[in-house]
């Protein structure tokens, strides 16, 4: 193990990488901290994650060459503010492909970082030029190294879960040809052990099993998995002991790993061993794993192909596809197709490793108006393009074959709609379809009647499917103006078609294209000759108008013969029998104005619910009241200011009285009873009164 050269600084070497992943992220609002961020993403995108990696790994005595000679006097945490210090200060991403530490001029190499990289310009620096002879103190050629010193550290290469643990190990029993995997709980010298065995070909090579970054597998193995050799350090830190039968070799051996023995390099005595068959691995099992054991076997059993037993009970395996709606074989990669209602859960696992499970970004294609939606999921079998990023493995390397995976994965799921026959896909996704090879048919001539929005909700409320009959486009606007189109436009069909919500993203088709739709609402009110004046949203008002009726109100609206046409909109005026325009705060209906026509004829009760629907929204701040006791003292407001408007202020009041007399007093009258009720100037005269009275109020 001290001879591998596949160690690293770990602890360094890990605290450059979150390093540049937050300067990527999380840049400071400066324009030098936003240049380099998108600098640093111009690098993932040239190079990929992987070869990032290694080449920020490579910085690492750099650093800590640096830190040494400040260690003791800096007062700021190594992690978080000199590694990115030093990042800023050294690292010159100006070349994508080739992020490299700059030689600082005026210092010496071990102020720079101690490594040297490719010079941004062409020919020789003019101090060099100057003084060769100092120039030849430096090697002729360097090379790309790991430092030993990432050994100590290795114990964080993963973290430490028991999930870790049994993924590795039976990722390895996997690739050994076990056929059956045995896991199990014991008790071994007065200590709770885990134990793990397989009845695979054994391990061969001891030392290889122990050397990061060796794995030791065939050829075959290496080409179409590419095992990096770092799993079994997903125990270091842990009292290990590794019997193995080497079946080409009919030989067994044993070693023990004792904890400090992963990080230290020492020597360990590797003695013969009676098994017979695969390999066997005994952990200590600490409190916080037996607590997650049971959970994390399962997870590892459910899409792993080889069956494994915890104690004596196989666990449960299922088909990572298995609910795919369809099928597709590439590359060494088999793509399922599956349709959900939902949003998905971009944290939802997306790729399978032979029952190693990760997130991936794939394509996830909803339909425009937000029906169904279609996306991927993917089996590897054997596609060595396809890699995890090491060492712990959770997620894929962001590189050239992903990016064909996930065009494929398109492609895929546009074959399986075309199948279909029908879709309601937006046009860019029709397009996209086309780009990839398939042919879709238009998205389905059909849309939502149109509703007008309320102020609670100001979202669309879709209404019945309206297909095979003449459609019109309705423009979005504000709750009470929508409100009050609504209600102008609402019998009969006066503009010669159905109004439907538009969907913008079909614009394209030729069918939605061709639909006339309305630009723009206004009202026009008429109030005495000459008087004359426009509302639409957000228009300022005459000072002096109130709440009452008005001469004439009408309802004008721009429409367009289709949405490729260059022709002026076309000003259709409809007749409308009332307009609301609430205040600046819309919940106080002190503040409406309720304009009525000549010809309105709404009942109080009807204005009211207008009213909820074009100006009532609920206050959610945390000292208001709830949502049932704002609405109820809205309605009554509504009521009240539609009895006035409509009936008069004492038919308003009468029936205000009434209301509450209903709602908080009638409860106390018993039944068959009547009450004679006076009230003047806040004082109350209430009396029984004779059952004459009470049959006249009961019939009533």
């Amino acid at each position: 193990m001290q001879d591998s050269n596949c160690v690293f600084a770990l602890e360094t070497a890990a605290c450059l990488w979150e390093a540049v992943l937050s300067l990527r992220d999380h840049p400071v609002t400066n324009p030098a901290d936003i240049e380099r961020a998108l600098l640093i993403r111009e690098s993932f995108k040239a190079i990929g994650t992987a070869a990032l990696r290694m080449t920020v790994i490579g910085w690492t005595d750099a650093v800590d060459a640096a830190w040494a000679k400040v260690a003791d006097d800096y007062t700021m945490s190594f992690d978080w503010d000199f590694v990115p210090d030093w990042i800023i200060r050294h690292v010159d991403w100006s070349d994508p492909c080739h992020p490299i530490i700059r030689q600082q001029v005026g210092h010496s190499s071990d102020d720079a970082g101690g490594v040297g990289g490719e010079k941004a310009g062409d020919g020789c620096d003019e101090d060099v030029a100057a003084n060769p002879e100092a120039f030849m103190t430096f090697p002729a050629t360097i090379k790309t190294t790991v430092g030993q010193s990432l050994i100590t550290r290795i114990g964080r290469f993963f973290n430490g879960s028991v999930s870790d643990c049994l993924t590795e190990t039976i990722q390895n029993s996997r690739r050994a040809g076990a056929t059956r995997i045995d896991i199990a709980r014991i008790e071994k010298n007065d200590r709770q052990v885990l134990r793990i065995r397989d009845d695979g070909r054994g391990i061969a090579e001891p030392a290889k099993f122990l050397t990061l970054g060796d794995s030791g597998w065939s050829e075959d193995i290496a080409r179409s998995e590419d095992p990096a050799g770092m799993g079994v350090f997903s125990l270091a830190g842990r009292h290990v002991t590794v019997r193995s039968h080497a079946a080409e070799l009919g030989a067994a051996w044993q070693v023990t790993i004792t904890p400090d023995a992963w990080e230290s390099g020492k020597l360990l005595d590797l003695i013969p061993s009676s098994l017979d068959q695969g390999t066997e691995i005994e952990i200590d099992l600490p409190e916080s794993w037996a607590s997650a054991l049971e959970q994390a076997v399962k997870d590892v059993a459910r899409f792993c192909p080889v069956p494994i037993w915890f104690g004596d009970h196989r666990q449960p395996q299922k088909s990572f596809l298995r609910e795919a709606k369809r099928i597709e074989e590439w590359k060494g990669c088999r793509i399922g197709i599956f349709v959900d209602d939902y949003h998905l859960n971009r944290e939802k696992v997306r790729i399978n490793f032979h029952g190693l499970t990760v997130p991936c970004r794939l394509p996830h294609i909803h339909d425009a108006d937000g029906g169904r939606s279609w996306y991927a999921m993917v089996d590897i079998v054997d596609a060595p393009q396809l890699q995890l990023v090491l060492p712990a493995r959770k997620e894929m390397v962001q590189n050239a074959a992903l990016d064909a995976l996930r065009d494929a994965c398109e492609a895929a799921i546009f074959r399986t709609i075309a199948r279909e026959g029908h879709h309601r896909l937006s046009h860019a996704h029709w397009l996209r379809a086309m780009a990839l090879g398939v042919t879709l048919p238009e998205a389905a001539p059909w849309l939502n009647a149109w509703t007008p929005r309320t102020a609670e909700t100001d979202s669309v409320l879709l209404g019945d499917r309206v297909a095979g009959e003449p459609m019109i486009l309705m423009q979005t606007d504000q709750p009470h103006i929508e409100q009050c189109v609504g209600r102008a436009i609402a019998s009969g069909r006066p503009l010669g078609a159905t109004p439907v919500h538009p969907v913008d993203d079909f614009a394209g088709y030729g069918w939605y294209d061709a639909l006339p739709r309305a630009l723009g609402y206004s009202f026009r009110i008429e109030r005495g000759e000459g008087d004359v004046f426009d509302y639409a949203a957000d228009t300022q008002l005459p000072p002096n108008l109130v709440s009452g009726r008005v001469d004439a109100i009408a309802l004008e609206l721009a429409v367009q013969e289709t949405g490729f046409s260059d022709a002026p909109a076309e000003v259709i005026a409809l007749p409308a029998d009332l307009l609301i325009v609430p205040g600046d705060c819309w919940t106080d209906l002190e503040e409406v104005i309720i304009l009525l026509g000549t010809d309105c004829t709404i009942t109080p009760g009807g204005l009211a619910s207008l009213l909820e629907r074009a100006c009532f929204y609920h206050d959610e701040d945390s000292d208001a009241d709830s949502y049932h006791t704002q609405q109820a003292s809205f309605e009554m407001q509504a009521r009240f200011a539609a009895n006035v408007l409509l009936l008069g202020e004492d038919a308003a009041i009468i029936e205000r009285v009434r209301e509450a007399m209903r709602e908080h007093v009638s409860w106390l009258i018993p039944k068959d009873r009547a009450i004679a009720v006076r009230a003047v100037n806040y004082k109350v005269d209430a009396a029984f009164a004779d059952k004459d009275m009470a049959a006249a109020i009961t019939t009533a």
